[in-house]
This record gives C-alpha cells, structure tokens and sequence, in this order.
C-alpha cells in the first residue's frame, strides 16, 4: 500500500473512531439508571473485597465491578461518570472491529486492490453506528466489557494463526499473551463467555486440520491452561451460582428466536425496525450468509487462501456458537438479548464482507459499500433518537423521582418499592420521601406482607408505588392487591419496564344514593357513589377521587370493566381509569346476589388539561368492547368536576406520550403527540381501516419567557389524507393569550382515516410536522 493510500486509510479511520465517540458520548446521562446500573453504583462505595463477597451472592462475577471502581476514582459515580466507562469500551471495540477486519484476509490476492482496503473500515463503520453496540455503551453494565473481552480474544487468536501460517514466530508470544489477557477478563466480567472459548477452541481445530502443526494446538492449550488458572480462584463459586440460579429466560420457536436475534443485532432492544420490518430482518439474516459465502468461495478457489479459511470459519463459529446458547438455554426474554453483543461484532463483519467479496471492481465495490452504509445509517437515524431523546428508553427512575420531590409530602405520603431490588438505584435519585420496600422475603410472607403495609400506610394521604419484577419479587401480587382494595388508584404510568402507579387514601367521603338508582342491563344496580368533602376543584396532574357501590340481583357470569372518564363540552375523552371492579380483585363474575361491592378509583387528570368544568361518567363494558346500556344511553353521568391549572410543575419525561418529537412549531413547542383508532387508548397499534375515526393528542409546551409577539390566538392544522381540520392549540376555551411560560398543555382532535394517506401532518403557519405513519392492516 502507498504512503498516500495508508493515510487516506488512517484518516478515515480517525473519522469512524471520531463518529463512535461521538454517538456514544452524546446524551450519555440523559436517560435515568435503571435497577442494574442502581446495584452498580451501590457496589462501587464498597472494598475490592466486598465488592467480591457481593458479587458471589449474584449472577456476575466481580470482574467488571472492580474495574469500575478504579475508574471512577478519578471520574466519579455519577451517572455520566459510570456510563463513561462504558462508552469508552464501545469506542475501543470498534477499533478491534477494525484490526480483526485487517486479519480477515486477503480478500484479494492484490494488497492494493479496493476489497482488501475497503472491507475493516465498512465493518468498522458499521459496527460506529450500530444502534444495538451505542445502547449499550450508554449503560453502566458489564455487557460491553464483555463484548471487547471477545473480541479482543478473537483478535489474538487471529493474530496467533497469522503467526503460524504466515511463519512469523516473533509475534507468536504477543498474541499468545493478548489472548490469556483477554481470556481471563472475559471470564471475570460474564459467566456467559465460555462459549467465546468454545468457539476459539472449535476455530483453532479447524485451523490445525487446514494449515496448522500440532505444536501450535499445543500452544494454544498452554494458553487456555493458564487462562483457567487465573480463573481458579472464582471457578467453585461460578460453577455455584450458576448451578443455583432460578432459571428467568423462554423457550420460542426457532422463527420467533431468530426474528428476535436479528432485530437485536439491528437495532438493539426497541421494539420494531423502520418498516417494511421484514426487508430488515431478511438483510440482517441474509447477508452475513452472503457474506460467509463469499468468503469460503474466495478461500476455495485460491491455494493461497488457508488463511481466509480459518479465519471465516473462527469468525463464523463467533456469531453462531452465542446464538445458539441462547436457543440451547432458553433465554428468549428482554432481560438476556443483550448476551447477543458478544455475537454482534462478528455480525458485523460477516455482513461488510458481502460488499468486498460481490466485486473486484472498483467503481463496483464503492457502490456496493455506499449501499450498506446506507442501510447502516437509515437504521441508525430511525432508532438513536428514540435512544437519545425518549425518557422511558430505560426504567425511568430519575423521572419519577422528580416527580415525587415536586407533589410529595414527607410527612403524609409514602414511596413503595415492589420489589425491594429497586432501593439502590431509588437511592441514587433520592426525593427524601419515605420508602417502604416489600414483600421482604422470597417468597414473600402473605400476613407479614400485609400487617406491613396496614401499618406503614396509617395516616398517609398519597402512595408512590413503583412496580418492577414483580413476577419473582411478588408473584400473587400481594402488594398491588391490597394497594387496589385500600386506595384510590390514579395515574398509571409505564415508565420502561417500571410501572408508576399513584395511590390516593381517603377516609373523609360524602356518600349519596342517586334516585332512581341507575341500572346497567337487567343486573347491575349503583346503589350510591361517593366523593371526598373537599373534592370541589381539581388541580391538572391530581387525582379525581370516587368510589362506587354496586350490587346485583343475581349471579353475573360476564365479566365487565369499569371506565370512569372525564369528558370535554365537545365528548371527548380528557382522562379515564378502566379496570375490572375493586382493581381486578372482585370481578363482576365473582359477585353474590345482594352483596354490595365498594369499587374504588381515582381518575389522574392529566397535566396540560385546560382549565374549566367537565363531565365524569362511569360505564360498563365487555371484553368485546359493547357497553352495557343504562336506561336509554352507554353511560350514566357521575358529577360535573372543575378542573384548575397545576400547583406545582410536572416533569415532562412522565407525560404519557407516545411518540415524542420536541420539535419548535411556530412560537411553541411540539413536544409529542398520540395517535391511535378512536377508543383504543390501550392498544395504540391497533390497525385502521378506512373511515374509522383517530383519536389525535397533542402536548405543547409555551416559550419562556413568552415573547412580546406572543400571539392571542393560535391555531394547528392536522391533515390526514384528504382530510383537514383546524383547531386552537388548547381549545377554544383556552386561548394562547392566557398560556403562561413554560405551561405545558394539551388537546385532543379526532379525524376520520380515508385510507390515502397514513403519513399525518400538523402545521403551525409555515412549519410542518410529518408525524409516524399510522398503523394499518
């Protein structure tokens, strides 16, 4: 290679690494810790050697915790600070991408030609912008340290078999040494990492049929010998953690798995790729075959190519040999896609190896390249802001948090955590509010359980409940149950995997028996409802308290839920709690004639919701849906609730949006909006069909300071196909000129789906919004 060609190289080269950094360092700490990175920061104030007594009680060895430690006795433990670390990892695992890149060959029996040049720097600049490696190099976790670990190992093992084939015995020491380096790091940081050494071991057999002497299997073993040496001390231990641990993964079929393994090496743990999803996926599965193909093709049919070979077929057995652990062990669940990190670099450069191996021609080559990166970078912008910006991409803790310091009275209300594994990370973002942990045991002790929290709860006005792992921690539910039969519940809220759900105790009802009481179908009879004594206005972002007393005349063998929404001048739905009657535990199916059943609920007005007078309802509805009739109408009228603007500010990572945008529309901000068919706030990807009315939500947020030219009124349009409908931001009876700074608010429009269009857009004067397609069949 020319002194000109080698620096374009270079160059090009610090712009990938550049790219990596930058990708991984942006936003590092906007997203809260989650209960593993909690458990992460309590270990670090501890000693090398309780770290070590710790980590014996869990499922990682200490490896990667003490590593940490050192680190951030000079970066801190801050969020920033620990994830850091992390980051960095993912930097230098891009660069091993790269120098195994360089091993993996000749490509080409030209050293100068394209394919031999090109092919390290696509695999590197697709392992840069790879969504899957980013997300976890934003997480203060062991998986990217485990994911360099392996790769580091395949890059000295790489570096060993150049050696030997290509008779240079002055590198045969180095590589042996990198390879026991990062062998026993690889052992300290993951009990999953044996398959990396299974598949070096299986690789170093394929090499010594081909081209190898037994002499450097030999070797080979001598260096796997004192790998396991070095690990001795913490093998009894391993072995007994591993043998103790209660299995927590799935078995799926072999469609399902590989569907989930390909949509994790592309895009990491969100939920869906950009659509036609299926175009993804069969890239993903296809083009590493492609790719390894090609490469045993070129291997094939030049004598000179052993070492391609061998090289392929290591490469190969390191994206395969992690997959099929996870079929073998059944780990087919959220918790363990990310062991597929170790499988991705190899992925990766099986896929890159489809471009340099399709053609020798120049002009050829680059096209093909351009391609693939493309490919890379379309993913990479559909999925990093959703990484980047979305609050709920982890457990969000930290919005929680906020929002119980900003509501929360210490000396009234209380945090509950079920399970008690969220007190480390719950000590990070610490509100100083009283928490209670529970069950205390596993498995939990039901009348223990249950005298806690009747004492805990005495005199307390709000309970902050924050559920997570809730099938291991507490798998009757014996927390949630006796929080739905004792309070009021209001907001609920998926915040990640953590659900947030705020209870309301009241003692203090006003109790009245409507006349005639009102009957739903030939059964169901409201016999009185009841409201708190104070309860005359509501502030946005509190909860509406009321509590229902049913009875029947005879046996239900339906079973129906209960809705309580708040409904606008213009019928539409401002907030609603749905839910089977007493939060699940007495459904209607399970009534005695006569018996009265105390149903209570707590309707959360969202923030945003303008201030002024509303209708709350209450009906009865089916699984199907059909609402049970009462008297002439579906709904019976409750009161009518005076809604006022919030006391406090809200933390907008809690408002239950959707699909977030934050973008500046006119002199406001769009910071996201909902969508979905009309009545299906619980299942917004429930497709449309053509003439079916979409329920639209918009959340805005007001400059601050508000400029001189604050308009008096403004207005949206949202245009959905040939449909159009304008409307003020927050309503007619709320126009801007009354907003305050920095006030967030929200409206609601509801337009019918044509079928032309699935793309919608809102528009404010000459700004424009194109918003996520909707779902359709």
């Amino acid at each position: 290679m020319s002194s000109r060609a080698r620096r374009t190289e270079h160059s090009l080269l610090l712009v990938i690494l550049l790219l990596a950094a930058m990708l991984r360092f942006y936003h590092l700490d906007h997203s809260s810790l989650w209960s593993d990175e909690g458990n992460t920061w309590a270990l670090l104030s501890r000693s090398f050697s309780q770290i070590a007594h710790d980590a014996a009680a869990d499922i990682h060895p200490p490896g990667y915790y003490w590593l940490l430690k050192l680190w951030t006795a000079v970066f801190g433990s801050s969020a920033w600070g620990m994830r850091s670390f992390s980051a960095l990892l993912g930097v230098l695992l891009v660069y091993l991408i790269y120098r195994i890149g360089l091993l993996i060959g000749p490509l080409s029996t030209n050293p100068q030609h394209i394919a031999n040049r090109l092919y390290p720097l696509l695999a590197t600049l697709l392992a840069a912008i790879n969504p899957f490696q980013i997300y976890y190099s934003q997480e203060a976790r062991m998986y990217m340290l485990l994911a360099v670990a392996g790769a580091g190992l395949m890059w000295s093992l790489l570096g060993y078999i150049h050696a030997i084939v290509s008779d240079h015995p002055n590198r045969i020491g180095l590589a042996l040494t990198g390879y026991v380096l990062f062998g026993t790091l690889g052992l300290w940081t993951h009990y999953s990492f044996p398959i990396i050494l299974l598949a070096a071991g299986v690789g170093i057999l394929v090499g010594a049929w081909h081209a190898m002497s037994l002499r450097s299997v030999m070797w080979f073993g001598v260096a796997n010998i004192v790998v396991f040496l070095c690990y001795l001390p913490w093998l009894p231990t391993a072995v007994n953690r591993v043998l103790a641990w209660p299995a927590g993964g799935a078995t799926v079929s072999w469609l399902a798995g590989a569907q989930m393994t390909l949509q994790t090496l592309l895009i990491g743990p969100l939920d869906q790729p950009p659509a036609p999803s299926w175009v993804w996926l069969l890239c993903a599965a296809w083009l590493p075959l492609l790719g390894t193909m090609l490469l045993y093709w070129r291997s094939a049919t030049d004598h000179r190519s052993k070492l391609l070979f061998i090289s392929t077929t290591l490469v190969l057995l390191w994206w395969l040999l992690p997959i099929g652990l996870m079929f073998g062990a059944g780990l087919f669940t959220d918790a363990f896609l990310k062991f597929l990190l170790t499988a991705s670099p190899a992925w990766l450069l099986l896929t890159a190896a489809t471009v340099s191996g399709l053609s020798h021609r120049r002009g050829e080559t680059r096209f093909l390249a351009l391609v693939l990166s493309g490919g890379g970078v379309t993913l990479a912008l559909f999925t990093l802001p959703h990484y980047y910006n979305n609050p709920t991409v982890r457990d969000n803790y930290a919005g929680v948090a906020a929002y119980v310091a900003a509501v929360a009275d210490p000396a009234q209300d209380l945090v509950i955590l079920d399970a008690p594994g969220q007190q480390e990370v719950w000590s990070y973002y610490d509100p100083d509010i009283p928490v209670l942990a529970l069950p205390a045991t596993r498995p939990p002790d039901p009348a223990a359980t249950v005298a806690t929290l009747q004492q805990a709860t005495t005199d307390r006005h709000h309970l902050f409940a924050l559920f997570w792992a809730t099938d291991e921690a507490d798998p009757e539910r014996l927390v949630e149950t006796w929080l739905d039969q004792h309070a009021f519940k209001g907001l609920e809220s998926w915040q990640g995997n953590l659900r947030f759900v705020l209870y309301t105790l009241s003692d203090a009802m006003t109790c009245a028996a409507p006349e005639p009481p009102p009957r739903w179908g030939e059964l169901i009879t409201l016999e009185q409802r009841c409201f708190p004594s104070d309860q005359t206005t509501v502030h946005a972002g509190e909860v509406a308290l009321v509590s229902l007393d049913w009875q029947t005349d005879a046996p239900i063998t339906t079973r129906y839920k209960v809705t309580v929404q708040l409904l606008n001048a213009q019928n539409q739905v401002i907030a609603q709690r749905d839910s089977e009657p007493v939060g699940g535990s007495r459904p209607t199916d399970s009534w005695q004639p006569h018996e009265t059943i105390r149903d209570k609920h707590g309707v959360w007005i969202p923030v945003g919701t303008p201030p002024g007078t509303y209708r709350m309802i209450v009906a009865l509805y089916d699984e199907s849906g059909a609402r049970l009739s009462v008297g002439n109408a579906d709904h019976w009228v409750i009161a009518e609730l005076t809604v006022s603007l919030p006391e406090e500010p809200f933390p907008v990572a809690l408002l239950p949006i959707q699909h977030w945008l934050h973008r500046q529309l006119g002199p406001v901000t769009l910071i996201g909006y909902n969508a979905y068919r009309q009545g299906m706030a619980h299942a917004p990807e429930t497709p449309l069909q053509p003439n079916v009315p979409v329920e639209f939500t918009f959340f805005w947020q007001a400059p601050s300071p508000l400029p001189v030219s604050w308009p008096a009124e403004l207005t949206a349009t949202l245009t959905l196909g040939t449909q159009q409908v304008a409307f003020p931001l927050a309503g007619e009876t709320y126009p801007t000129k009354a907003w305050r700074a920095g006030q967030l608010l929200q409206y609601g429009v509801t337009v019918p789906f044509d079928g032309t269009d699935r793309y919608p857009t809102v528009q404010i004067g000459d700004q424009t919004a194109i918003l996520q397609p909707l779902p359709v069949p």
